[in-house]
């Protein structure tokens, strides 16, 4: 994952040329998720309705803790800002390690609320609708 961030050469079957971008969260193919997604086709452990950040943890073998400090770590920069090579770096370090560091990037107080710019919330498990 971190040499195809790196090179910036995949190119998706329409002909578009896949851009590392972190300032778009999941449904995109530019954030590490995302490109994990494009990159690893699911397998038969895929589930119909998985979010594509639980599609990607599973297709790397993460767990959750690593997960969450891979895809939505708390910057002390914009996410926008990463780039590719800081992104390398850190894919190399949890490939060599086990451990996802951020480096000087990383904010040690964690984000200001869970509503902080750039850091992701999204839903655990199916919505449940309210019946009456």
């Amino acid at each position: 994952m971190a040499k195809a961030i790196l090179d910036q050469n995949t190119v998706l079957p329409n002909g578009e040329r896949l851009v590392f971008d972190m300032k778009n969260w999941c449904g995109t193919a530019c954030c590490i998720a995302g490109w994990t997604n494009v990159l690893i086709p699911d397998d038969k452990n895929a589930r119909q309705d998985e979010h594509d950040l639980f599609a990607a943890e599973r297709k790397l073998g993460l767990t959750r803790t690593q997960a969450l400090e891979l895809f939505s770590p708390a910057l002390t920069i914009p996410y926008s800002d990463v780039t590719p090579q800081q992104a390398a770096d850190v894919l190399l370090h949890l490939a060599d390690t086990g451990s996802v560091d951020w480096g000087e990037l990383k904010n040690p107080l964690g984000p200001p609320g869970l509503k902080a710019e750039g850091h992701p919330t999204f839903p655990r498990g199916k919505r449940r609708s309210a019946r009456r």
